[in-house]
């Protein structure tokens, strides 16, 4: 499950050999399950492996000390949250399950063997964390400089290409298990704000969260609300194509 879940992941951001596919599929490692809310790794850990989700969804995060929380990115089944682990002293932020998740534990001996064996999966690896770190600093312009309908339309049309890539989309739909105050702790907003912000979308037409599950009605008007552009996130398939274009009018409108 682990090498498979990894070496699906990899080939969405690069080309992977045969030889290279079968040395992610030997990967070796330990399966672990998570209940909601619980983290697999902790500020201040000292980390001895590194995570593949193979289900469920986790998240990026920290605390404050007044208690409030900052998410800095979620995370989908085949995708590696933690890779820069291999090379940090310390965790500086938490790694958690928003729901029940399945995740695989591979020490770092098992990847530093692989990478000293493998350089293509090796300049992958490095390839992944600096894809995380554009989608950190995509999440920062984001929530820093859109106006909150935009923000929540960029970050679920983000997701939904994720899961594109990942094989995760069902109908145009996937999951995303995301309470309104979750949704707040990543996109920098009261639940009060979310709450609002929801319903403008969802009367829009274009986009609805239920039971778990984002829907995307009209993908391309949502990207224009959101101004997203997917080139960030540095895919080889899907929806990579996709431009930054200027507001209609007309929806821009409707969206004030």
């Amino acid at each position: 499950m682990i090498g498979e879940a990894l070496c699906r992941h990899l080939s969405s951001i690069g080309e992977l050999s045969d030889e290279d596919a079968g040395a992610l599929l030997r990967v070796k490692g330990e399966v672990r399950r998570l209940d909601k809310g619980r983290d697999v790794l902790s500020a201040g850990d000292v980390p001895h492996f590194s995570v593949i989700v193979l289900k469920g969804f986790l998240c990026r995060h920290s605390w404050k000390r007044d208690g409030t929380r900052q998410i800095h990115s979620f995370y989908m089944a085949t995708e590696t949250p933690c890779l820069e682990t291999l090379h940090i002293d310390y965790m500086d932020n938490s790694l958690g399950a928003v729901m029940p998740s399945t995740v695989g534990i591979v020490p770092h001996p098992e990847l530093f063997r692989l990478m000293e064996q493998r350089s293509r999966v090796q300049a992958l690896l490095w390839r992944e964390s600096l894809v995380q770190a554009a989608v950190f600093r995509e999440w920062l312009t984001r929530n820093s400089t859109l106006p909150a309908h935009s923000a929540m339309a960029h970050l679920f049309c983000e997701m939904f290409v994720r899961a594109e890539a990942a094989g995760l989309l069902v109908a145009n739909s996937c999951d995303m298990p995301t309470t309104q105050e979750i949704l707040g702790h990543a996109l920098g907003l009261t639940a009060v704000h979310v709450n609002r912000t929801l319903q403008l979308l969802r009367q829009s037409g274009l986009v609805d969260l239920r039971n778990g599950r984002l829907y995307v009605h009209d993908f391309d008007q949502l990207a224009q609300i959101g101004e997203f552009d997917p080139h960030y996130l540095h895919l080889r398939h899907g929806r990579s194509s996709a431009r930054r274009r200027t507001i209609d009018a007309p929806m821009y409108m409707a969206l004030n």
